[in-house]
């Protein structure tokens, strides 16, 4: 698909009516999205590779806040309508309300909600708000708020002998995706301040990420998921979290002249294409083994992907986008994933269930895709219910069920298994079925 980046000009029938899809799709989720909002903010379980968090439901600010404030953001700026500057509005006010008197935001771990201190998720936050700023806001308050926060996160993490991030207090060890997007973060704030010292934590951020990529062999381009005690990279190569090093790796080689960081953006995405899978999905790991870790394949999620190759002007891969579209599902969410639980006709529950933190990627990626021009007129959309088979502990089917105001997941027998009102900050569970983690 084109890179609206590119001037306005005349669309053929075919892309005006691709564009039409998508601003149909981004409406839709929006709507979505006013469902799952709280008094305090954007709420709903998570569910991760990692980990989940089911029982906790509230409002979070966590990495769901960066494509949100950038997608409303992006919005406000382009198109003359008062509700994305409306909700641009809110989504900032969630922020600053729930920052701690230390700089940090309450229910910032996203798997490990209702946590604080998370990375990489506080500080994309806090590049969120950084971001709505380009929509014409001009709230001082954003000035206080990030730097409490960017300078907790540096007081925490920074690494002064080894000159660069931990991904723990008190535990010497590399995350490069999670520096990235502080150093994205880093970047953006240090502009704003003018203030050079940001920018050197940054770049040692970045140099940290082109230290665990590889640089020869079958995956060349490819960065290392985590590097122990700051040693050798583990051997893991996630796609996901690759492409979450892209943007910041642009951003530094437009702000530093340094080609070196526009050269290893390049060489992750030689390793997205490489690892594409037919269907235009990518395996959750990649190991340096050559083994590979299949699912879940990321549907939601994908956007970031698809994202890191518009940045930088490539094409964006026409099959991995038409598979985000199709995963859409009735409510206007799109689903988390395919193969949580192996690939099958019926879809895990982990699959289907609506969490904020995937979905925010698909907004931003959107609004930006869809540039500057006027969307297409449509009409409003609302909600609707879903209701369809599940798989459950395996191959035991359950039915999973969403509407404007709940989210439940029944026995056979219509037996509840999961609950959640949406406007409740915790949900039922009554089954040894449902993992938190």
């Amino acid at each position: 698909m084109a890179n609206s980046q590119e001037e306005l000009r005349d669309l053929s029938p075919e892309e005006e009516a691709f564009r039409v899809r998508v601003t149909r799709a981004m409406l839709r989720l929006d709507d979505w999205f006013e469902t799952m909002r709280q008094p305090e903010g954007y709420g709903g379980p998570v569910v991760h590779w990692w980990r989940h968090s089911l029982r906790y439901t509230g409002a979070a600010v966590d990495w769901r806040y960066e494509g949100i404030l950038a997608g409303y953001a992006r919005l406000a700026q382009s198109q003359n309508e008062w509700r994305w500057r409306d909700r641009l509005s809110r989504a900032m006010e969630d922020v600053r309300r729930s920052q701690t008197p230390e700089g940090s935001y309450r229910a910032s771990r996203f798997e490990q909600n209702p946590g604080t201190h998370g990375t990489p998720h506080e500080a994309a936050a806090s590049l969120g708000l950084l971001l709505a700023l380009r929509s014409g806001r001009d709230d001082d308050w954003v000035r206080d708020v990030v730097g409490r926060n960017v300078d907790h996160l540096i007081a925490m993490y920074w690494d002064d002998g080894r000159k660069t991030f931990n991904d723990h207090p008190t535990q010497v060890g590399f995350v490069p995706n999670k520096l990235a997007t502080l150093a994205e973060t880093l970047i953006e704030w240090g502009m704003l301040v003018e203030n050079e010292d940001y920018w050197v934590k940054a770049k040692a951020a970045l140099d940290t990420v082109l230290r665990y990529q590889v640089n020869e062999g079958p995956w060349i381009g490819a960065v290392h998921q985590y590097a122990p005690k700051g040693q050798e990279g583990d051997g893991r190569f996630f796609p996901y979290y690759n492409a979450r090093c892209v943007p910041a790796l642009l951003k530094a080689a437009q702000v530093f002249s340094n080609p070196a960081y526009r050269e290893a953006a390049e060489a992750i995405l030689g390793f997205l294409d490489k690892s594409m899978l037919v269907n235009g999905s990518w395996p959750q790991v990649v190991y340096a083994s050559g083994q590979v870790a299949d699912g879940p394949r990321w549907v939601a999620g994908s956007a970031d992907v698809l994202r890191a190759y518009w940045l930088s002007g490539r094409k964006v891969p026409e099959r991995s986008f038409l598979r985000l579209l199709h995963g859409q599902m009735l409510s206007g969410a799109f689903s988390v994933a395919e193969g949580f639980a192996g690939f099958r006709v019926v879809p895990a529950w982990y699959d289907v269930m609506p969490v904020t933190g995937w979905n925010d990627k698909v907004l931003r990626f959107f609004a930006e895709w869809l540039g500057d021009r006027p969307l297409p007129v449509q009409e409003p959309q609302k909600m609707e219910t879903v209701d369809g088979a599940v798989r459950i502990a395996g191959r035991q089917q359950a039915r999973w069920v969403e509407t404007p105001k709940k989210c439940e997941l029944l026995a056979r027998d219509g037996t509840p298994l999961y609950r959640w009102q949406k406007s409740e900050p915790w949900a039922w569970v009554d089954s040894p079925l449902i993992a938190e983690g």
